[in-house]
C-alpha cells in the first residue's frame, strides 16, 4: 500500500437510490451525514411520484451542504446508479439503497481504507438481514467463503456476503453495500439498465475484462449493512414475485448480458447450459415460495416447466442496446434532469 496516512485523504461519494419512501431516507440520510473519518458528499437519486429535487431537499429536514439531490423518472436501480456516478464528484462512490441502514458510525470509513492500496477497485461488505431469506445452504464455511460473492460457471452469482473473515479477489459488487472507484466504472461502461433482478453484474462481467495485472475487488466484513426487510418493496419484494416473472427475469440476465459479455459460456456450453437454467429457475421457484401459501414442490415444478419456454422466447425476442443511456449521457445526448442541494443551479423545467 503506497499511500501514507496523511497522503490518503479521497473525497468520496455516497449515493443513495430512493424511491416513494421519504420518511425512511430522512432517516437514513441523517444516518450517513453521522458517519466519521471520511471526506465525503451525499447523492440522493430520487424517483418518488409528485415530488421535485427541491421537495425531496426540504423534506429531508437538514441544510448541510453536503447533501444534493437529483429526482429523475422512475427508471430502476441501474440507470440510478449510473445517473449518481455520472453526477459524482468524488473519486470513490459508495451505494446505499433506501431501504438499508448503516451499522455504526464507521462504515464509510471500513470501505475506504481498503482503497489505500490503488488496486483496490472496489469493496463489499457484510450484509446483516434475517437468516429466514437466505436459501438452505449446505456448504461448509470454507466452502461459503470460496464461492463467495462469485461466478460459478454460467455467471450465475453466488452471493454468502454474510461470512465473517475478509476475502481479496471477488468476482462482483452487491448492489447496496458496495463501493468502487468511480474511475472503474467509466473503464467497464456503467451498468445495463435492462434488467431488474441480478442487474449488479453486468458492469463487473465487463470489468473483469478490462481489469489490469493485480486489480482485485475485496469483501470486508468489518464495513457492516443492515438489509432490512420491514419496508414495504424492499428485501420481501424479492421473494413475492410470481414464478413466470422470476424465471423471466434470470433468462433476461443470461440471454441479454452472459451471452452478450461471455458467449462462450453459453453458446459454447449450449447443451449443458438448457439444463443448467431448468435447475436455476427450479431453485428459484422453490426460493419465492417460502414462507407463502403455496406448495414449495408445485412451484418448482412450474417453474422448470416454463423455463425452456422462457429461454426460447428471450432468445428469439429484440435484445436491448447495451447502455444506451450510458452512452448518451457521456455523449451529452440525454436531458439533465431536476436538482437540487449545494452549488446546483435552479432546479431544471
Amino acid at each position: 500500500m503506497n499511500d501514507s496516512p496523511e497522503e490518503f485523504d479521497p473525497f468520496v461519494t455516497v449515493i443513495i437510490r430512493s424511491f416513494n419512501r421519504i420518511a425512511e431516507l430522512r432517516a437514513l440520510v441523517h444516518k450517513v451525514l453521522s458517519q466519521r473519518g471520511v471526506h465525503f458528499e451525499v447523492l440522493v437519486i430520487d424517483s418518488s411520484k409528485g415530488m421535485t429535487a427541491r421537495d425531496v431537499h426540504a423534506a429531508l429536514a437538514t441544510s448541510d451542504a453536503r447533501v444534493r439531490v437529483v429526482h429523475t423518472p422512475a427508471r430502476g436501480c441501474p440507470a440510478a446508479a449510473n445517473e449518481g456516478v455520472r453526477r459524482a464528484r468524488g473519486e470513490i462512490v459508495a451505494f446505499i439503497d433506501d431501504d438499508d441502514v448503516p451499522v455504526g458510525d464507521e462504515w464509510l470509513a471500513a470501505h475506504i481504507k481498503n482503497y489505500r492500496d490503488p488496486k483496490c477497485l472496489g469493496v463489499n461488505g457484510f450484509m446483516v438481514y434475517e437468516p429466514e431469506h437466505r436459501a438452505p445452504d449446505p456448504w461448509f464455511p470454507r466452502v461459503r467463503h470460496w464461492r463467495m460473492l462469485s461466478h460459478g460457471l454460467f455467471k450465475q452469482p453466488r452471493c454468502y456476503a454474510y461470512m465473517p473473515t475478509r476475502k481479496v479477489g471477488i468476482d462482483y459488487l452487491m448492489g447496496g453495500n458496495a463501493s468502487i472507484r468511480k474511475s472503474a466504472v467509466e473503464r467497464a461502461g456503467g451498468w445495463d439498465e435492462g434488467l431488474s433482478y441480478h442487474n449488479e453484474h453486468s458492469l463487473f462481467l465487463r470489468l473483469a475484462k478490462r481489469m489490469q495485472p493485480g486489480e482485485y475487488l475485496v469483501y470486508d466484513p468489518e464495513a457492516r449493512m443492515e438489509i432490512r426487510k420491514d419496508v414495504p418493496g424492499g428485501l420481501d419484494y424479492r421473494f413475492s414475485a410470481e414464478v413466470r416473472s422470476r424465471v423471466d427475469e434470470l433468462s433476461r440476465y443470461f440471454v441479454w448480458i452472459v451471452a452478450r459479455e461471455c458467449p462462450e459460456r453459453i453458446y459454447g456450453l449450449f447443451p449443458l447450459f438448457v439444463p443448467s437454467f431448468v435447475l436455476f429457475s427450479a431453485v428459484a421457484g422453490y426460493e419465492l415460495a417460502a414462507g407463502r401459501a403455496v406448495n414449495k414442490w408445485a412451484e418448482l415444478a412450474k417453474a422448470a416447466a416454463y423455463a425452456p419456454v422462457s429461454l426460447a422466447k428471450h432468445f428469439a425476442g429484440k435484445k436491448p442496446h447495451p447502455r444506451k443511456n450510458w452512452i448518451d449521457a457521456v455523449l451529452g445526448e440525454e436531458e439533465p434532469f431536476d436538482s437540487a442541494g449545494s452549488n446546483f443551479t435552479e432546479a431544471l423545467t
